[in-house]
């Protein structure tokens, strides 16, 4: 249940066609989770300064159920930092990621949580 969420100061027009697919493929990847599971958000066009400049920069979260913990966090930033650099032209300095190891009855699907539909 991976959900990645992208806010940048890129117009939409600078996002690659494709890019929500490979987004969902690389997620999926980094979490070791099935990319059916895998939801991405993009939000192009934020009004967005980092650093003192309106040069290209993001901010971005990623959600999950486990799989998360500090050396696994070390390697998803490093994993989606590289990714955003090569399909967006964002510097890895220029993005901060926040990770949420969320707990299965905190998500809600199919008109219950994933606590009951794991059990």
């Amino acid at each position: 249940m991976p959900i990645f969420l992208l806010f940048t100061n890129l117009p939409a027009s600078a996002i690659p066609k494709g890019f929500l697919l490979e987004t969902t493929k690389m997620i999926s990847k980094t979490v070791r989770k099935p990319e059916e599971g895998v939801a991405v958000r993009i939000h192009p066009d934020q009004m967005m300064s980092h650093g003192g400049t309106t040069d290209p920069c993001a901010n971005s979260e990623l959600q999950s159920i486990g799989h998360m913990g500090n050396e696994e966090n070390i390697q998803m930033s490093k994993d989606i930092s590289e990714f955003l650099q090569q399909k967006l032209g964002i510097d890895p300095k220029r993005n901060y990621i926040k990770f949420t190891d969320m707990k299965a009855f905190e998500v809600g699907c199919e008109g219950t949580t994933f606590e009951i539909l794991w059990k």
